[in-house]
């Protein structure tokens, strides 16, 4: 196991559901297979992914009711260690449904809230005394209800500050404002870098990347799912093709992606090659079952047989 550590950050966790139905059925009862369980959040997939790698991460994450319990005592047979910040609100479930008939996933994501902001403010302390035991802290997943949009900009500052490596993973004003303190890469789609455009300004990806970069972005990893990846430097950009699959589901793909390039960082691949083990991480992930995410043995493979070494 590397000797350099994480910190991942969930504010918005989930306890997910994951089944399958023969036939998904408007207006009518679709029956389901028995339902399979699974913690869920930004930061906690990117630390169950980097456990599973073998790296060294704790995930930060806030809890509460009986969802909240099942989510922690789930982490915890992954031997995840957690810190956790209980709160009176219950974690929220989101919900997966494979129609096997028609070969498609439904997702149904719900909100998630904080009841008053003593919740957050925990976060933030608890960064704060920890900060100097970790090398990377990660701010994954969407903020929930009662939490400042600006968040993430704020822990941000903790971690530069401390002279560590921040990475955010999220969309809309929480990313726009998430990296005004600068990070050292986010990771976002096609989707979000256009809106990324528009929340700044800007019309172009070039002007997007000048203000990016100028805020203290050391590099922009953008996601085209199976058409490319993109890897953004103030230098120049790299272009990365993924492997060719079929996908059994997509959930935690993105997280996958970010726990597959931080790990192959911290254990001394080049920025360039480190892309390439979250590319195949990701696909690792994309092949599981359900709400599952990726397997060591099978990220290596993917790795060595289309990016090899």
């Amino acid at each position: 196991m590397s000797k350099k550590k994480v910190l991942t950050i969930t504010m918005n966790p989930s306890l997910d559901v994951g089944s399958e139905a023969e036939d998904v059925i408007t207006d009518e009862k679709t029956r389901c297979e028995e339902p399979v369980y699974d913690p869920g959040g930004g930061g906690i997939n990117v630390a169950r992914v980097l456990t599973r790698l073998g790296v060294e991460a704790d995930a930060l994450l806030i809890a509460g009711g009986h969802t909240g319990n099942k989510l922690i005592e789930m982490l915890e047979e992954e031997s995840i260690r957690i810190h956790t910040i209980r709160s009176r609100q219950d974690t929220r479930q989101n919900i997966a449904i494979i129609d096997n008939s028609a070969g498609k996933q439904y997702r149904f994501v719900f909100p998630g809230r904080v009841p008053d902001e003593s919740v957050w403010i925990k976060v933030l302390d608890q960064i704060r005394q920890s900060i100097s035991a970790y090398d990377y802290v990660v701010a994954s997943g969407s903020l929930p209800e009662g939490v400042p949009d600006d968040l993430y900009s704020r822990i941000g500052k903790v971690a530069t500050d401390a002279g560590k490596k921040f990475v955010i993973d999220t969309y809309g004003e929480a990313l726009m404002k998430g990296i005004r303190s600068g990070a050292y890469f986010i990771k976002p789609n096609k989707e979000e870098f256009e809106d990324l455009k528009e929340l700044f300004g800007v019309s172009t990806d070039k002007d997007l990347l000048d203000k990016m970069f100028k805020s203290g972005i050391e590099q922009v990893v953008q996601t085209f799912g199976k058409e490319k990846t993109v890897l953004h430097t103030p230098e120049r950009s790299y272009e990365f093709i993924p492997p060719t699959i079929k996908p059994r589901s997509t959930i935690g793909a993105g997280d996958s992606f970010v726990g597959g390039m931080i790990a192959g960082l911290v254990n001394g691949l080049s920025r360039d090659k480190a892309v390439c083990y979250g590319i195949s991480a990701a696909a690792s992930t994309l092949l599981s079952e359900g709400t599952d995410l990726c397997d060591k043995d099978e990220v290596e493979r993917i790795y060595l047989e289309n990016y090899g070494e």
